[in-house]
């Protein structure tokens, strides 16, 4: 986390001290200057820590440089040019269909204008899904569909307005609704207030004198806020996540969260798995190491990939129940706490002819009625006492360091090897694999053996922090 807040500070000085540069302060190249300001520093993330959630923290701060810092004081700055650099970088085939799309709209409006990239921004997010992107690049795009939204509301407003006026006046007699929510007759025999434009746009600034910048209305100020307040939400629930939810929740004493200290031992445990791309080279660093571990699967992954559950099984490493669908189990119905167990059991016995006894609620979230229905199936519920953090898409230097600077005996540690923030799968978990080889080799020289949870919970009586 610190590395992502380093790199979201020195984007953001980088993005301030850019807008002084003379050729970046020129109004006639300031969309060319925009976009290679967003692509140097994507590309600046991508080199020194190269994953998804760098790049997307470098725009965050990029993103603050750009709003707050304009290069000439009252004079609004977009961000559709910085946006579009960091798509090159982020996504090159979304940004390839960018260069598509604006120009299909400049054949057809015999015009190139930044409305073409805005329309497509609004947009991003959809494409982003349906393409399979990481979900820190999709929540990024959000937060780019709230504030150009924002930007452009006014004309929106007044598009729509324009569209459906016709027809709301012949329902209503001749009655229409103005852009800005004003009510404005246009009755038979009355004459208009403005004959030069039937339509009114209320909320338009107004002309400023001479010399000075135009203030945006005060609703458009208070939509920008509202986006500003949505980046801070995010940013806070990425923190909330790392503190609480990755640790896990509650304290409830049915839980097996870490082993007897007295025994110089680690459990590795990886969950949302099994995947194609990460799984199979975690077991052959497993192999090689001779190190077991206790893979906590998602059902619909291993109905997908049985042979990968099986091999799991076959190296000879634990398997757990992690539900079917990686569901959030908090607060939810009786009914379908008992579907995602019995699900994710069932697919686990079909692939691999053997039912876990071991059970990991998604992002450590659970509650009376989960463990109620865990200890009537006779499941153990574990926890971890040390995440990797490996959610968080870290360099796999700062993965290493961090497992082997928080050590201490007895600790169930937390990887993944599938998943995403939000989603089941989708995550870059080749940091995860890269770095597991320096935390199995640093273990050992500190002295460390390794076992799975179930030989953790024999070491432990039975007892632990159960």
């Amino acid at each position: 986390m610190k590395t992502f807040l380093l790199l979201i500070f020195c984007s953001f000085l980088a993005g301030v001290a850019i807008s002084y540069i003379p050729f970046y302060r020129r109004v006639d190249h300031r969309l060319e200057a925009d976009f290679f300001k967003g692509a140097f520093i994507a590309l600046a993330a991508l080199l020194l820590v190269g994953t998804p959630m760098s790049l997307v923290a470098a725009g965050c701060g990029l993103l603050f440089a750009t709003r707050c810092f304009p290069y000439r004081r009252g004079l609004e700055r977009k961000v559709y040019g910085m946006a579009a650099g960091l798509l090159l970088f982020m996504a090159p085939d979304l940004f390839l269909l960018l260069l598509l799309w604006c120009l299909v709209l400049g054949l057809l409006q015999c015009s190139y204008t930044e409305h073409s990239l805005a329309s497509y921004f609004l947009i991003l997010p959809l494409l982003m899904f349906f393409t399979g992107k990481s979900d820190v690049y999709i929540l990024f795009g959000m937060v780019l569909f709230v504030i150009i939204l924002g930007d452009n509301f006014e004309q929106l407003a007044t598009g729509i307005h324009l569209m459906i006026g016709p027809l709301h006046r012949g329902i209503n007699g001749g009655v229409s609704i103005n852009p800005g929510g004003m009510e404005s007759a246009f009755r038979k025999g009355a004459p208009a207030e403005n004959p030069g434009n039937r339509f009114k746009v209320a909320g338009l600034p107004k002309t400023a004198p001479s010399g000075t910048a135009a203030r945006p209305p005060l609703w458009r100020q208070q939509i920008r806020r509202l986006a500003y307040m949505l980046a801070a939400l995010l940013l806070f629930s990425a923190f909330f996540l790392n503190r609480y939810v990755y640790r896990g929740l509650g304290m409830q004493v049915e839980i097996f969260r870490k082993g007897p200290p007295e025994a110089k031992v680690v459990a590795l445990t990886f969950d949302d798995g099994p995947d194609p791309r990460f799984t199979p080279e975690i077991l052959e660093i497993l192999a090689e190491e001779e190190v077991k571990a206790t893979f906590f699967m998602v059902g619909k992954h291993v109905d997908r990939y049985p042979h990968l559950a099986r091999k799991i099984m076959a190296a000879g490493h634990e398997i757990g129940n992690h539900t079917y669908n990686h569901a959030n189990l908090f607060q939810a119905l009786p009914a379908h706490i008992t579907a995602e167990i019995e699900r994710g059991e069932e697919a686990i016995f079909k692939a691999t002819g053997q039912r876990p006894s071991l059970f990991r609620p998604p992002r450590g979230l659970c509650e009376a009625k989960l463990l109620e229905e865990t200890k009537d199936r006779g499941y153990t519920v574990v926890l971890w006492s040390l995440s990797s953090n490996d959610w968080l898409e870290m360099r796999p230097v700062d993965i290493s360091r961090r497992i082997l600077q928080n050590v201490t005996p007895g600790d169930i540690i937390l990887f993944h090897d599938s998943g995403n923030i939000i989603r089941a799968e989708g995550g870059e978990r080749l940091p995860t694999v890269r770095s597991l080889k320096t935390v199995l080799t640093g273990l050992k020289k500190e002295g460390y053996d390794f076992v799975t949870v179930t030989e953790l919970l024999v070491l432990s009586g039975l007892s632990g922090d159960l």
